[in-house]
């Protein structure tokens, strides 16, 4: 307990200048989130055969040059980039068709949420906390109330630890907890936009919490890598809040925000 609560104090400190300063230092955040991600991600692999690191690294070129592009290129370079990925397997065999997917995946998914936070970031700062409030609101709320009142099991199959007491508890404490700095700290954003981006992002954070675990569970390991010690790695912290960026940018698109 005592190397986590220290780990996670490290990575409050290492996080909170860029959400504050902006500029280089956001940059910079979500550039080592895109780069951490990415050797987590493409190290999921059912052989012990590593990935080669030239795709890994043309992975990550894709989602950066990604978001440089205009809206009007997106569709066809990524169709371009999945014609890429498919097509290595045909020339090497270091490289198979599940390495494809993996990229494919990670490219898609990661460009889509750095997407997501950049436009919500320029939007208005303080929506990035509301996110983080939402998030994390939730994950401490389900944790204490799963761990004193939790009896019956969410999800057996992928967390055995979850708890459905733990689930409410986590929707309720997150949902209060984000409306009410949206209430006073967001006063621009709408009562139906506030309630509703709370109640969503506390429930897809838990969905994508429990998505993340299936991932573990198929590739059959506990974390994603041990670069935080007592946390695991950086997936392992930021699965619901990946979850919750995308979703919160529906919800901004949806209300038009």
């Amino acid at each position: 307990m005592k190397t986590r609560i220290l780990t996670a104090l490290g990575i409050i400190l290492c996080v909170i200048p860029p959400l504050v300063f902006g500029g280089w230092l956001m940059a910079l955040l979500i550039g080592f989130i895109i780069c951490a991600g990415a050797v987590e991600w493409l190290s999921l692999k059912h052989s012990n055969t590593p990935l080669p690191i030239f795709p890994k690294l043309l992975a990550i070129a894709c989602v950066v040059g990604l978001l440089f592009l205009e809206d009007s290129y997106i569709s066809s370079v990524l169709a371009v980039i999945c014609l890429l990925f498919l097509s290595i397997p045909v020339f090497t065999d270091e490289f198979a068709a599940t390495d494809s997917f993996l990229c494919i995946t990670y490219v898609v998914f990661f460009y889509t949420v750095a997407r997501a936070v950049i436009h919500i970031y320029t939007s208005d700062a303080l929506l990035v906390w509301y996110i983080i409030i939402a998030t994390y609101g939730t994950d401490t709320g389900a944790y204490f109330c799963g761990r004193f009142f939790g009896k019956h099991k969410l999800n057996e199959r992928i967390s055995p630890k979850k708890t459905i007491e733990g689930s409410i508890g986590g929707c309720i404490m997150g949902i209060v907890l984000s409306f009410a700095f949206a209430y006073f700290m967001l006063p621009k954003l709408s009562t139906t936009a506030m309630l509703i981006g709370s109640i969503v992002m506390s429930i897809t954070g838990q969905i994508g919490d429990l998505a993340f675990s299936a991932i573990k569970r198929n590739f059959k390991i506990k974390d994603f890598s041990d670069l935080l010690p007592g946390h695991g790695g950086v997936l392992d912290r930021v699965d619901s809040l990946l979850f919750n960026f995308v979703c919160f940018y529906m919800v901004m698109v949806v209300f038009m925000l």
